[in-house]
């Protein structure tokens, strides 16, 4: 099984919800807030554990695990409350209320101590907009004093403290963090099975890959006497990045960079300048490959509209030949390295570095009474032995045993067991943690003996490059203005994409795209992206 956490894209959070109680909901400013826990911190140890003198109590929103388990019934909490003196209460829901709840709570709602869970709080709308409304306050201050694991992470990684400081330079949010996350997403894998039985090569380039491709469609493949096979297949739905071809695009000149790993919003960065990839000529040329794909059958016409499900289906009964995935259960398909284009240049991919997962993973609210209590507790979660079982499973599960040598044998999840006995936790999105190198380097996987992303990694690793515009907090009114161009531009976009492809009429219809892209505002729009990103540059 491939560990696959849950994304935090423009417009949408994850699909999980909390009902949000709290204590109060009054109306007090983050300094009148910061005033009154002057009063009771007494009670707090600065350092040491337990980090509150007589127990605390938190009322703290996060996301109910599909075993309806408070977090609490966890052994994992158990052990967390124990060493800290911190009991939560926590207020747990599914997901399709979230979206409505949090409207509802934002517009007014009793407010939880805090929030708490894999991306529980939309990094795109939530985070700048109620930080700078008091809502959610300021962490860094409290951060210096009271959490010296946070502290030194963003210390050491530059990097994670200008992702998480607003445009008014506070710090609002903490995030989940992944820095063995794999660095690919959606990379190529060709059936072994068909280019033996063909007695083909590994294509190199991009005119080999035609060749291949057309091998496969004009020959009976699996001895079933028919020509049932599909010689090349994707995805080409945001909902599924990794599945999608935009890295394919380097093979002509620049790769079609998304931002924040999801949507297709096209931006990259060279030389400190933000490109918008969808008006390069690497871009023409990339569809018109593709088109020439289509228009001779090599290409999957589902790929505008099947699903992951219907792909896996596909690549599981080996029926396609070349496939855009995250990692195939079928080793039959083996990894096809990134190809030389036409223009010769060497093969690229793109990187996608991995850290930090989702920016708006924690956040303490106005109403907090223990802002420090609080601040402590969360550090306490980032220590590596914490983090490595929210994010694994709780020491002595069968997920994670210790080994003699101090360190951890990880073990994959098994085909059809239940994942909650297997963990003794909740799976991670449910959690919080920070997956840092220093917990990666207290694992060790257990052998599956089927191939890993670790090992697609290892094959794309030397042509990965990260090009990527930064993940950073726009202002809102930065937010207003390109939110005024970018869904008629991505929607014109993704339209003319799909119907070149498909159609083609690329060649005729380019100049006038073009210039139909700057009359809806691009030049205006990527101002503005020119603008966040100097001022992230400038961060220090």
């Amino acid at each position: 099984m491939n560990k696959k956490w849950p994304k935090v894209t423009i417009g949408m959070t994850i699909a999980m919800a909390v009902v949000l109680t709290g204590c109060g909901g009054g109306k007090d400013t983050p300094a009148e807030s910061g005033k009154k826990s002057e009063a009771v911190s007494a009670n707090v140890n600065a350092t040491g554990f337990p980090i509150a003198k007589e127990k605390i109590t938190l009322n703290i929103a996060g996301f109910k695990p599909p075993s309806g388990k408070d977090l609490n019934d966890y052994k994992i909490y158990q052990d967390i409350e124990a060493k800290t003196n911190i009991h939560i209460n926590w207020n747990l829901t599914p997901g399709s209320a979230w979206q409505e709840k949090k409207n509802l709570l934002f517009a007014g709602g009793e407010l939880p101590d805090a929030f708490y869970a894999h991306g529980i709080l939309n990094e795109e709308t939530d985070i700048v907009k109620y930080g700078s409304q008091g809502v959610l306050i300021p962490l860094e201050g409290l951060i210096d004093k009271y959490a010296p694991n946070v502290k030194k992470l963003l210390q050491d990684n530059p990097t994670y403290k200008k992702q998480l400081t607003a445009p008014d330079g506070h710090i609002y949010s903490l995030p989940t963090i992944n820095e063995s996350y794999p660095r690919t997403k959606s990379t190529m894998f060709i059936n072994k099975k068909w280019l033996d039985e063909l007695k083909l090569p590994m294509p190199t380039t991009t005119d080999e890959l035609y060749k291949t491709l057309k091998a496969f469609k004009e020959n009976d493949l699996g001895g079933k006497n028919k020509k049932d096979q599909i010689p090349l297949s994707f995805i080409n739905n945001p909902s599924y990045p990794n599945n999608d071809v935009n890295a394919f695009f380097g093979a002509f000149g620049r790769i079609d960079r998304d931002m924040h790993k999801a949507g297709n919003n096209h931006l990259s960065v060279e030389n400190d300048k933000v490109i918008y990839t969808a008006v390069q000529p690497a871009f023409k040329e990339a569809i018109q490959y593709f088109n020439k794909l289509f228009a001779e059958g090599l290409a999957d016409p589902e790929s505008f509209t099947q699903d992951s499900k219907v792909l896996t289906s596909k690549t599981t009964n080996g029926i396609v030949g070349v496939a855009f995935d995250w990692n195939p259960n079928n080793q039959d398909y083996v990894s096809l390295p990134p190809l030389k284009g036409p223009n010769g240049k060497d093969p690229v991919w793109a990187d996608y570095a991995s850290s930090i997962l989702a920016r708006g993973s924690f956040a303490i609210t106005k109403v907090n009474k223990h802002p420090e209590a609080t601040i402590r507790w969360i550090d306490y979660i980032y220590t590596p032995v914490a983090s490595l079982q929210l994010s694994n499973g709780v020491i002595g599960s069968d997920a994670l045993k210790e080994r003699p040598d101090g360190k951890y044998d990880i073990s994959t999840l098994p085909a059809g067991a239940n994942e909650d006995e297997f963990r003794k936790a909740p799976a991670g999105s449910y959690s919080v943690w920070a997956v840092t190198k220093a917990v990666d380097d207290l694992k060790v996987i257990v052998p599956s003996g089927k191939r890993t992303k670790v090992d697609v990694d290892n094959v794309y690793g030397k042509y990965l490059i990260d090009n990527a515009f930064p993940k950073t907090y726009l202002t809102a009114e930065e937010s207003d203005q390109i939110s005024r161009y970018l869904t008629d531009i991505d929607s014109y976009v993704s339209k003319m994409y799909a119907k070149w492809m498909m159609s083609g009429g690329i060649e005729n219809e380019w100049d006038d795209y073009v210039k139909k892209l700057n009359d809806m505002g691009l030049d205006k729009m990527m101002k503005i992206y020119q603008q966040v990103y100097d001022r992230y540059k400038a961060l220090k």
